[in-house]
């Protein structure tokens, strides 16, 4: 083995421990920075994601309640259609000899836009039962 000679010490006086803590404090400080200022970044970065995510989520509710309420009145229109068609179809002669029935259509399209879904069905299947 061939020893070289250098001029770098190899030896410091002093301790050694001493020497290795200042040289961890040298690159934790030129280091320090730059690690600040990623944290700073990825954190900001983190809160603007969570309320994008937060708005998109509200926004996202108020759409799905919007559409579950034009979907309800989608069915209400489309029960109202039918019972429509079907009092178009009931025969005139049929409500000139039953008085009570020209008289309940009359009131049930008064307040057709008032009633629920159900009582339409239930009404247009009555309809139905009297007409045939």
């Amino acid at each position: 083995m061939k020893i070289i000679e250098t001029s770098v010490i190899d030896i410091h006086e002093g301790n050694v421990n001493e020497r290795k803590l200042e040289l961890a404090n040298v690159i934790i400080s030129t280091f320090r920075p730059l690690l600040d200022k990623l944290q700073v970044e990825k954190s900001e970065e983190e809160k603007n994601l969570t309320s994008l995510v937060e708005a998109n989520s509200k926004k996202i509710s108020n759409e799905k309640a919007e559409l579950q309420t034009l979907l309800k009145t989608l069915e209400k229109e489309k029960k109202l259609k039918n019972t429509l068609e079907v009092l178009w179809k009931v025969d005139p002669v049929k409500l000139e000899y039953n008085r009570s029935l020209k008289n309940e259509m009359v009131v049930f399209l008064r307040i057709l836009e008032k009633l629920s879904p159900e009582k339409i069905s239930s009404y247009l299947q009555d309809i139905l039962k009297v007409s045939k």
